[in-house]
């Protein structure tokens, strides 16, 4: 029996769409998708349909209201038990590759790269702590940081590092083709994370690993309406992203070569691959935004804070020195209107000394004023991100090279047992 397994968690893949390509050649790799694929539920309501909060429950077994963490970056406050503390407690060695929303309470990992948007320590190692803090900067990156020479010399040392010969043409492609087509940043960012996760996995020999990637889930959020999809309910502008392309269809030459890593025929790892979530078209035009700097936005309303952590998507918190001064901006940001009296800000949430909310203006900005008494232009304060194209489904996939599971149908809460079998006495010993 194979003695090691990979948990490769695809972000949200909708693997209905992926079917539409599978005529391609290229694409052999997704094979899989003829074989033992199980749908997966997730039992929730829209709003927790988020995958920061339906990972941790895979992680820890528990349902969103059990486990409470709604936020990105939520899972610092807690101290579960997740299926990494169990399988290391079983004396077994484990090792994650940016896992989503999870606190690195683990005694000795093999290794230990936190997810970019967690403020959670990686392992000891040095690669690590650089590889963890370049990830972050990159992946939160937009026009609105400034430019910080020192990670891009950290990512050309990653690189230099871990990449792999085999890749560099892919590499040199998505990144010399990525100024006009943003979404192959995130392509070359998960092809290099799979190039670390690949040496780290030889090199350390956990028994247990974990490798989450995000990319595809970004694409389809973005470009949905450029793919196969069936009953597209929108078309993306000329403007936006020429109708010849197909993001999706590049994302999947990627990750194709991703899974090869994990399922070939001569590849003596065990394999899970899991989506956690899906994503389904959505049903109307509706344009991301975020502030290009917060400091300078704020600074019309008087609101003075400490810091402002930036999480996924146009989330962010912004933490102040005291509860008055937190209380007081609260109200501001609550009034914070267009000319027409829709809310720039949402899903307010006041802890303490911070308040959680997101840009949630979402019509297109040409020339819309602020409900204030300065002239202030929104279009001068945020940065163009995107259309969305892609919604949440509660529906999601489970593949593994395992008899592991019986169901048709699984509970993703189920998902933390189902792993934790494979490592049981009975059957590891064999």
């Amino acid at each position: 029996m194979k003695n090691q397994l990979v948990l490769l968690s695809l972000n949200e893949i909708n693997f209905e769409l992926i079917k539409e390509y599978l005529e391609d050649s290229n694409l052999n790799n997704f094979k899989f998708l003829s074989g033992k694929i199980k749908l997966t539920e997730a039992n929730e309501k829209y709003s927790h349909l988020e995958p920061w909060i339906q990972w941790p429950s895979i992680y820890t077994g528990k349902s969103a209201d059990q486990h409470k963490m709604f936020r990105l970056g939520d899972a610092v406050k807690f101290d579960y038990q997740t299926i990494f503390n169990d399988i290391e407690n079983l004396g077994i060695k484990v090792g994650a590759i940016s896992p989503m929303n999870l606190k690195n309470n683990l005694k000795k990992p093999c290794y230990f790269i936190p997810d970019p948007w967690t403020e959670t320590p990686s392992d000891d190692n040095f690669w690590s702590k650089i590889i963890s803090k370049t990830l972050s900067y990159f992946v939160k990156e937009n026009s609105n940081l400034n430019l910080n020479l020192k990670y891009y010399f950290f990512l050309i040392l990653i690189f230099i590092k871990f990449s792999r010969l085999k890749n560099y043409f892919i590499y040199f492609k998505l990144f010399f083709t990525s100024f006009n087509c943003k979404w192959r940043k995130a392509l070359f960012l998960d092809l290099l994370i799979n190039d670390i996760h690949v040496k780290y996995f030889k090199l350390k020999k956990p028994s247990f690993s974990n490798i989450f990637l995000n990319g595809f889930a970004h694409i389809q959020h973005h470009y949905m309406f450029n793919s196969k999809i069936k009953n597209k309910k929108q078309i993306n502008p000329y403007w936006y992203v020429n109708s010849k392309l197909d993001p999706i269809k590049e994302a999947l030459y990627v990750y194709n070569n991703i899974l090869g890593d994990y399922l070939d025929d001569n590849n003596k790892v065990s394999v899970v691959i899991a989506t956690g979530l899906s994503q389904v078209p959505y049903d109307r035009t509706k344009f991301y935004y975020r502030l290009k700097s917060h400091k300078s936005f704020f600074k019309n309303f008087n609101i003075k804070f400490h810091s402002i952590q930036e999480l996924m998507s146009r989330d962010f918190i912004i933490n102040f020195i005291d509860k008055i001064e937190a209380e007081n901006a609260y109200k501001v940001i609550s009034n914070i209107k267009d000319e027409n009296n829709r809310n720039i800000f949402g899903d307010l949430e006041l802890n303490e000394k911070s308040i959680f909310t997101s840009f949630i203006y979402d019509e297109e900005i040409k020339d819309q004023k602020l409900n204030s008494d300065k002239e202030i232009s929104l279009k001068d304060y945020v940065n163009f991100v995107a259309i969305k194209n892609g919604m949440h489904s509660s529906k999601g996939y489970i593949y593994s090279d395992l008899p592991l599971i019986n169901t048709n149908e699984v509970n993703i809460n189920e998902i933390k047992k189902i792993i934790y079998n494979f490592f049981s006495k009975e059957n590891f010993a064999k």
